[in-house]
């Protein structure tokens, strides 16, 4: 039995890693006494994983964490116990359970849906305009790990469409960005692909990042949610 729940990661946590954001998870689960399952050999782990990563700085209100279980247990009874375990900035919004042998949540993120909002006084509609219309936008991303510390991507390939509107002396974009099984893409590539092809004076480090939506795509391509229809939902 694998439970699954939908989680947050709320704007005061936005800043600590991944690494830190999974460990804080686990730390609960153990709190929580909830009764996971653990690999064999000599160093056991919790089996245990999040449907994809989060970069630094992002909020979330879509993260979902898959919890293998060595013995079973009530899901609404599992969901209320982790949410009381859990640090502030963290909180349960809904769970399900599914067979051990159901694909795992990780391998069926297919995309995930976007707010990003920018304080800027401009107008970038001649930008997105063109950014929607063009058939390709290549952009070098930072990649610390490769021999040539970067690696050359094309944004619409992850990102095919953004939406544009403006808000309070801000530009607010809204946009899908695909998840693949070698990866995806930040959405700050995205605003330094903007400012350097449209020549923008966006200013990435002030953007408010916010993923909205994590989903998988059904047979004929239309989003899902990662959650089946009959999961709990608890209070927001």
């Amino acid at each position: 039995m694998k439970l699954r729940m939908q989680i947050t990661k709320e704007k005061d946590i936005r800043f600590i890693s991944h690494l830190e954001y999974i460990r804080t998870i686990e730390r609960a689960i153990r709190r929580a006494k909830i009764p996971a399952a653990y690999s064999e050999g000599f160093n056991p782990h919790m089996k245990f994983s999040l449907a994809s990563a989060l970069g630094v700085g992002v909020v979330s209100y879509t993260e979902f964490v898959e919890i293998e279980l060595a013995e079973p247990m009530e899901v609404e009874a599992a969901a209320a116990a982790l949410s009381k375990a859990l640090p502030r900035g963290i909180k349960v919004l809904a769970a399900d359970a599914v067979d051990t042998h159901h694909a795992a949540l990780m391998a069926q993120a297919a995309g995930a849906s976007y707010r990003v909002t920018v304080p800027y006084d401009g107008k970038i509609d001649a930008a997105a305009e063109a950014f929607n219309a063009a058939e390709q936008l290549l952009f070098k991303k930072a990649a610390p790990k490769r021999k040539e510390k970067f690696k050359e991507i094309d944004v619409k390939f992850y990102i095919p469409q953004i939406a544009v509107q403006y808000e309070d002396g801000a530009v607010i974009f809204n946009f899908d960005c695909k998840i693949t099984p070698g990866g995806s893409m930040k959405a700050v590539d995205l605003l330094n692909a903007l400012n350097e092809h449209y020549e923008l004076q966006l200013p990435v480090e002030k953007a408010d990042i916010e993923r909205l939506a994590l989903y998988r795509l059904d047979k004929d391509g239309y989003k899902q949610s990662m959650l089946d229809a009959g999961a709990i939902q608890l209070v927001k």
